[in-house]
């Protein structure tokens, strides 16, 4: 048995699993799609590691299909890892341009590395006395394919957090860099460790290490979070303010994220009620709208009952919307101005908005 490698897994295993835990103590309350994703990530990482550890624990050159069935099972849990990577990602990302292109590209990929896995003639197991380990021997296609998806899913994940920089404040730009650094490691030293152990030295020192440098990425990107709470990684709009009204137009709270610009908070009420009311007319039914387009920015709507949710930003994403919602569903008239940015910063990744100087009380309409 090598024991080597059990040791690395099992190094791996628990920094992966301190890291699902901290995902999920610290940002399980947004509930939305990136969190979900990004759990996905780190739980399929998990299954690659701890396939990993079966592998070397049931190697033996009697029976080697118990460590196949492993091998097997560890390459589609990294596959789908890597998908799981971009569409968080891609969910984040807004925007932005040809992303669903590299989803469309990085699927086709890790398809077919995930056929080629399953195909008797292309990847197959031997028992490898000399590294005292079942191991898997597959074509060039398949290194090929298997790299390709690694680099391209890691790259979709750090051209977001590079484009977080340029987005979010500077006091979340250190836990940023702490993302940027997991990621580098977790896919691009990773890769390279695999390359060279898998077809050019120092096979027995270095077997299962790349997991152990997925494990510390993975283990970063919880630190990050930490560091810079929710922003540094879900942050991906500017959001600029938050608005609640009554069903006559009232504002009973307006909540400041960005202090250099300057909010009419009866303005946007009159005009998000004017295209409401116009849109009516012209559909004979009801309609709200859910986003109004100003160009650069956007102004993002919802209503529940007699309360109207506004969320002036730039970048708009779909997790906008859905926290939004969540917040408009939880609203009451009763709260208080603290009671309402705490929930908003439970359902938004951008902390608790500040009080408008220049509103000197919380209006409260019973």
């Amino acid at each position: 048995m090598n024991y080597l490698s059990i040791i690395y897994s099992s190094i791996s295993l628990a920094i992966i699993i301190a890291s699902i835990i901290i995902v999920i103590v610290k940002q399980w309350s947004l509930k939305s799609t990136p969190v979900y994703y990004f759990l996905g990530l780190e739980v399929l990482i998990g299954l690659w590691i701890l396939a990993g550890l079966f592998q070397t624990i049931f190697s033996n050159p009697i029976d080697i299909k118990i460590s196949y069935y492993f091998i097997v099972f560890g390459v589609i849990a990294n596959g789908l890892a890597m998908i799981c990577n971009v569409l968080f990602a891609s969910s984040l990302s807004g925007q932005i341009p040809l992303k669903r292109v590299t989803l469309y590209v990085v699927f086709l990929v890790i398809g077919g590395v995930i056929a080629l896995t399953i195909s008797p003639d292309v990847f197959s197991v031997v028992y490898d006395a000399e590294l005292d380990l079942t191991k898997a021997s597959a074509n060039i296609v398949w290194i090929i394919c298997l790299a390709s998806g690694v680099i391209l899913s890691g790259t979709y994940f750090l051209t977001h957090l590079i484009r977080q920089l340029s987005i979010i404040d500077e006091k979340y730009k250190k836990s940023t860099n702490f993302l940027i650094a997991g990621v580098l490691i977790a896919f691009f030293v990773s890769i390279g460790i695999y390359a060279l152990r898998y077809r050019v030295l120092f096979q027995k020192a270095f077997l299962h290490a790349e997991l152990v440098s997925t494990s510390i990425g993975a283990g970063l990107l919880a630190i990050g979070m930490l560091l810079g709470g929710k922003t540094s990684l879900y942050g991906s709009s500017q959001v600029i303010s938050i608005n609640i009204y009554n069903e006559h137009g009232l504002n009973l709270y307006q909540g400041i994220f960005s202090t250099t610009h300057k909010m009419n908070e009866h303005l946007i009420s009159g005009i998000a009620t004017a295209i409401a009311a116009f849109a009516t007319e012209i559909v004979g039914e009801e309609v709200f709208p859910r986003e109004i387009d100003l160009g650069e920015y956007s102004l993002i709507l919802n209503k529940q009952g007699k309360f109207s949710g506004f969320i002036a930003c730039k970048y708009p994403t779909e997790q906008i919307h859905l926290g939004l919602k969540r917040v408009m569903e939880n609203y009451h008239i009763d709260m208080n101005y603290n009671d309402v940015s705490i929930m908003i910063d439970k359902y938004l990744p951008y902390g608790e908005p500040i009080k408008d100087p220049k509103e000197q009380t919380y209006i409260r309409v019973v």
